[in-house]
């Protein structure tokens, strides 16, 4: 199951060569705590590597990476940023162009090194420029520069109204990286380089099989480590995820429709919250491969055809609503607008209509890659090829058995289309993400001048114009049928509630960092 989170799929792109373990932990060794003072996690897939430059975003993605990795800044119960290894920050001036953030006293990384303004700005600076995954868009226009000691000024020569958002754990360049990390990309790969609670436990992990992180003796605040160990094991079926949580094995596990409302036991409890949104990503607009998509006549035809509440029902049951655009209802800056809820109902008569008055009349066929190891996105993907085909349209599908085969399908650009769960909840992230002309899912560089002027002046809105602004954005994506929206759907955890207490960021979408979960 995918979640905001990420964007746990999408940000596969970040790494498409296979994870190599190598070097050594920073600091500490196990601590050979008893049962209930460690926190076990369950995740479905090994990570896309450790290395903060190229793992996967969201939940489960961020399991491997938020123990060992602070960030600058955090998000509080109610979803609202806080200090982390910031204690205060601030735009200057208007036009969201600079920004300040100013560090607590004594911070370390786990090897020892001080985490000063110098060795903060040195990492964002060198994640800008060199990660792969889609958080490059939203830090490739800044420079990072220490103004003193603690403080770091941050210029963006594109405007960003959600610098305090990109410095938190979800887009992943906010978690600082030691010297010696960025001097040893192949070390990063194995090893973590942080300054959070936690490092990586080289001794006691296993690649592939489980990851284990013991206490950072080094971190500023020691009284908020709450494990004597954390450890991320992979259970690739989630039936095992679910007979591991109801053995004891296992603490959490990230749930899946498929398994929703029927995991039950003594203290096991579901939670669920609306984080992204199912798209079938348009990404040849431009028609290289598939020249009907360059029709918007046709990109609208395809809105049409889709009954969204009968997949929605099927596939994602109480865990989903059916919708016609990328976003949910998660603040000013989401984008979300009601009334582009019912642009597109379900008209197959309408669909078949367009696509004549297109020149398709006798459908055309378009090439379309999925993850097959989610029961979900199966479910989807099939449901949406069957109903294209009732209005012509064949829709050929790839089912990938991993992250690593989708992310070749994506960067081949030999696809009209990609099935994925995209972030509904910052219009900023998601029109970067999907949209503009350089974004990860934009793989033929498509530019959209519509897309790209809605964008310019939502990224530089004040606080009273954010909302119209990514409404403006989002408006632009549904009318002119950019993607193919299906449903909203719920991030899911499943968990132990005697042992840990999981809980949401506000509206966001996100899932708090494991480390974080109170113990009960």
């Amino acid at each position: 199951m995918k979640h905001r989170s990420s964007l746990l799929a999408a940000s596969a792109i970040a790494a498409v060569a296979a994870i190599a373990l190598a070097g050594c932990s920073g600091a500490g060794s196990s601590t050979g705590g008893a049962a209930d003072d460690r926190l076990v996690v369950a995740v479905g897939t090994p990570p896309v590597s450790l290395d903060t430059l190229k793992a996967a975003g969201g939940v489960p993605g961020t399991w491997f990476e938020t123990p060992a990795y602070a960030a600058i800044l955090t998000r509080d119960a109610d979803g609202a940023i806080q200090p982390g290894l910031a204690e205060s920050w601030q735009y200057d001036g208007d036009g969201n162009t600079e920004f300040d953030f100013t560090l607590r006293d004594g911070l370390k990384f786990a090897d020892g090194t001080p985490l000063d303004a110098t060795a903060a700005a040195a990492s964002l600076t060198y994640f800008a420029a060199t990660t792969t995954g889609p958080s490059k868009a939203y830090f490739a226009p800044m420079t990072f520069t220490a103004t003193d000691d603690k403080t770091v000024h941050i210029s963006t020569s594109v405007p960003n109204p959600i610098i305090p958002d990109l410095l938190t754990t979800g887009l992943l360049g906010g978690m600082a990286i030691s010297p010696a990390g960025i001097a040893d990309e192949t070390a990063r790969a194995g090893a973590t380089y942080g300054a959070g609670q936690y490092v990586l436990d080289t001794k006691q992990t296993v690649s592939g099989d489980h990851y284990v992180y013991v206490p950072n003796k080094q971190y500023w605040d020691q009284d908020s480590i709450a494990y004597s160990e954390i450890e991320v094991r992979v259970i690739p079926n989630a039936q095992q995820q679910v007979q591991a949580l109801k053995t004891g094995q296992v603490d959490a596990i990230v749930g899946d429709p498929s398994i929703g409302g029927t995991v039950t036991g003594d203290g096991l409890t579901e939670i669920h919250q609306p984080g992204t949104v199912y798209n079938f990503y348009l990404m040849d607009r431009d028609g290289k491969v598939v020249p009907a998509l360059a029709e918007e006549k046709v990109r609208q035809a395809l809105n049409y055809a889709v009954d969204r509440e009968a997949i929605a029902t099927a596939a994602l049951g109480d865990y989903g609503k059916a919708t016609d655009q990328p976003a949910i209802d998660a603040g000013d800056a989401s984008g979300y607008d009601a009334s582009l809820d019912d642009v597109y109902s379900y008209d197959p008569a309408k669909a078949k209509q367009l696509l004549s008055e297109a020149g398709y009349a006798d459908g055309f066929t378009i090439p379309a890659t999925y993850l097959g190891f989610s029961p979900t996105d199966t479910k989807i993907a099939e449901a949406v090829a069957a109903q294209l085909a009732e209005v012509g349209v064949t829709m050929t599908l790839k089912a990938e058995p991993d992250f690593g085969s989708w992310v070749n399908d994506l960067v081949s650009n030999t696809f009209g289309a990609t099935l994925l769960t995209g972030d509904g909840a910052q219009m900023y992230t998601n029109a970067q993400f999907g949209f503009t002309q350089n974004a990860v899912m934009n793989q033929y560089g498509v530019v959209n001048d519509d897309v790209n002027a809605a964008f310019e002046k939502f990224a530089s809105a004040g606080p009273d114009d954010l909302k119209a602004a990514a409404q403006a954005v989002n408006a632009v994506i549904v009318k002119q049928a950019l993607a193919l929206p299906i449903a909203s759907n719920d991030s899911i955890i499943i968990f132990n509630s005697k042992k840990v207490k999981p809980f949401y960021l506000g509206a966001t979408g996100e899932v708090a960092p494991i480390e974080s979960w109170p113990k009960q």
